[in-house]
């Protein structure tokens, strides 16, 4: 189902981004350079590095993540300690058949240690260094991952505090100095430079609201109903759409339930003090999507799954918990919902293009236009660089690029005009271009050509939007000649 998945998903502009800082970087040193602003420990850009330096073809990205998709399944499937039918729907559901395996992101790796860390968990005395070392490896992926990685390992070292175990067996020692670095390592590559532009979106925004952005966060995690009445379905939520207020009483709703799920209080531990990582993650970067949302999921599943080895003294029920019944009911109900939104989420991306990027280079190509000078604003693209094999010109770098600088000044404020005037002076030392980009130029009724000024004329030629990316994906291709 993967490889079918991957076979018809287009790269949308992040997975392109990542596939290109590789690609264009000559040297492991230059890929440190490039990715310093990224916010994101190197860990997946280095594995696509290495796999640039075979292929440049953006396939093999996408191959080598159902691989890492398909093994966490695999794991998950031998080891965890439940049902046949709960590891179905867990596996075919939102998150894991599409969100983490469909779409090619550094998540994957996030999930799958952490899936490893609860496969040793029920040994964990006997293989603390093991788990340390993949609690360490899921927290050099992403930096909501960091924050799952480190409540587990939080868990872990108050239980060997609480036991007074710590300093009786070496192997724990050298486990919490692994991870010690491994966090302190993840930090110095999560911090961008003083200069980053990516807080100056956040700044001005009231307090009050910051808080709001990952309050559902949870109510998101575990209730994925997309709003399937449109195409441009992902990262939308079904009840948000509907109702913001009821959505927020559900959503504060939704934290009672980790309670009804978990008998040990060092399993509630771990989950809320993951869940209040996760808000300060949402607090401090303003990020919101599914993706993100995800790890709130994550956390409840391994709650669930290490809840099982907890030693029997530390279970002590809390009022909700007692009222087993309901456990199960929850539990499925989640999962149910999530089976089902992940098969239609998968079948939508099989029958819809996600992005544009993909039908536009092969027309491109096609009609071998990829052969002329290929020109785009900004990060627009990004999105067909993979494709096209070869660096566009950015009109507001004003050079070859591929990657996305994540500076949207330029484009965020550019007029037609400017456009047509950057064009003109691209234009003195070529005959022929093709400009392809989100931004249209002229009025697209007419493929005849249209004098700009005394130095380009151009015409449209295509328009792909049938997409199911609301942004940023739609591309307006037009030739431009010199007069």
């Amino acid at each position: 189902m993967s490889l079918v998945g991957i076979l018809h998903h287009e790269l949308w502009l992040d997975e392109s981004h990542h596939w290109l800082l590789s690609r264009d970087s000559a040297s492991f040193t230059e890929l440190l350079q490039n990715t310093r602003y990224e916010g994101h420990p190197i860990l997946w850009n280095l594995l696509l590095y290495l796999i640039t330096r075979v292929s440049l073809d953006p396939l093999w990205m996408q191959v080598f993540h159902i691989i890492l998709a398909t093994a966490t399944a695999h794991i998950f499937m031998r080891n965890a300690p439940f049902s046949w039918l709960f590891k179905i729907l867990f596996v075919f559901g939102y998150f894991m058949i599409f969100e983490y395996n469909i779409i090619s992101r550094n998540y994957i790796l996030g999930v799958l240690f952490l899936i490893l860390a609860c496969s040793v968990f029920k040994k964990r005395t006997k293989k603390f260094v093991l788990l340390s070392c993949y609690l360490s490896v899921a927290a050099n992926t992403h930096l909501i991952f960091c924050v799952a990685a480190f409540a587990m390992f939080l868990m872990l070292l108050v239980e060997l505090i609480q036991t007074k175990q710590l300093f009786r067996r070496p192997s724990y020692l050298i486990g919490s100095s692994i991870f010690g670095v491994a966090i302190v390592v993840a930090i110095l590559q999560i911090i961008p430079p003083h200069d980053t532009q990516f807080f100056e979106r956040v700044k001005d925004i009231p307090l009050a609201e910051k808080f709001t952005k990952g309050f559902i966060s949870l109510l998101k995690g575990l209730i994925t109903i997309p709003d399937f009445s449109t195409l441009h379905f992902w990262n939308s939520n079904l009840l948000v759409n509907w109702s913001k207020s009821v959505a927020a009483v559900f959503g504060l709703l939704c934290y009672f339930i980790p309670l009804f799920l978990y008998k040990s209080r060092r399993t509630i531990f771990f989950v809320y003090f993951g869940l209040a990582g996760s808000q300060l993650f949402f607090f401090l970067t303003q990020m919101s999507a599914s993706r993100y949302h995800g790890m709130a999921f994550i956390l409840v599943i391994m709650g669930l799954w290490i809840d099982n080895f907890q030693k029997r003294k530390q279970h002590q029920e809390t009022i909700l918990s007692k009222i087993t019944f309901l456990k199960n009911p929850i539990v499925y109900s989640i999962l149910a919902i999530q089976f089902c939104t992940g098969i239609y989420a998968y079948i939508l991306d099989y029958r819809y293009p996600f992005t544009s990027a993909k039908e536009t280079a092969e027309y491109l190509q096609k009609n071998r236009l990829d052969r002329l000078e290929v020109i785009s604003v900004t990060c627009d693209g990004t999105l067909i660089s993979p494709y096209l094999r070869k660096k566009v010109w950015f009109l507001c770098d004003e050079s070859y690029q591929s990657y996305c600088h994540w500076d949207f000044i330029c484009s965020m404020n550019i007029s037609k005009q400017a456009i047509l005037e950057k064009i003109s002076a691209h234009m003195h030392g070529l005959k022929n271009a093709v400009y392809v980009s989100t931004y249209p130029l002229t009025d697209m009724k007419t493929a005849q050509w249209i004098r700009i000024n005394e130095t380009i004329k151009i015409r449209f030629l295509k328009k792909f939007d049938r997409d199911i990316i609301l942004r940023n994906s739609g591309f307006y291709i037009f030739e431009i000649a010199k007069i």
